[in-house]
């Protein structure tokens, strides 16, 4: 069967929060939205080969506060490579065996099924994780849930450096002090190797922004307490 967007967009929203929205973006994306003065929530689904569905996970253009307290720590030369969000994976906090990674659907049925699933999902995430997410000691938790040559799995926005810096402030503000030590030495690591093995990309700023951000970080109060 192929599946319609907007069709499976009404099918959503007739099942969930009012407070959620939808948009079709470009020529495969179906996203749901949710905001208010705390957050902002995007669900994003794809449609591929007519028939194929996969849901993305969700984007958290988290708490207006945390990005506005973090984005006041990245010097002006580095401002370009800051993004408002954090994302999180489907399967981070909600373990389920049901596959929402790229389903074929072949009947109306299968379609209802993954339709079903999503909900308990997003109820799940509406009850125990999206509240949370205001929480600067949760937000490190999670960050911190991985150490640092994985980090890669925490996307929180931005490119390198910014979002690693990104992830420090989170650390330091969130009390994850052995976790951001770890960062922190990786982070000035990696910023002196791309001076030498990246010399086309390296920007001074790297360095002096990182330098800038440290000394704010263990200097001045912690905005969250």
């Amino acid at each position: 069967m192929d599946i319609e967007r907007k069709k499976l967009s009404k099918q959503i929203l007739e099942k969930i929060s009012k407070e959620y929205t939808s948009k079709l973006v470009d020529n495969d994306y179906v996203v749901f939205i949710r905001e208010n003065e705390g957050m902002r929530v995007e669900l994003d689904f794809r449609i591929q080969y007519y028939n194929h569905i996969t849901f993305e996970g969700v984007s958290i253009f988290s708490s207006k506060k945390l990005e506005r307290e973090v984005s006041k720590l990245i010097v002006p030369e580095l401002k370009d490579k800051y993004s408002n969000y954090l994302y999180f994976h489907t399967k981070r906090f909600y373990n389920t065996e049901y596959n929402f990674r790229f389903r074929e659907i072949e009947t109306e049925s299968e379609l209802e099924e993954f339709i079903a699933e999503f909900i308990k999902w997003l109820e799940y995430h509406e009850k125990e994780i999206f509240p949370k997410l205001l929480d600067i000691r949760f937000l490190a938790e999670y960050v911190g849930s991985v150490p640092f040559d994985k980090q890669l799995e925490i996307p929180v926005g931005g490119k390198f450096p910014v979002n690693l810096f990104k992830k420090l402030a989170i650390l330091k503000w969130g009390n994850q002090t052995e976790r951001y030590e770890e960062y922190k030495e990786n982070t000035k690591i990696r910023i002196e190797k791309c001076a030498i093995e990246k010399p086309d990309r390296y920007n001074p700023a790297f360095k002096e922004g990182f330098e800038s951000l440290i000394s704010h970080l263990e200097n001045e109060p912690n905005p969250f307490l």
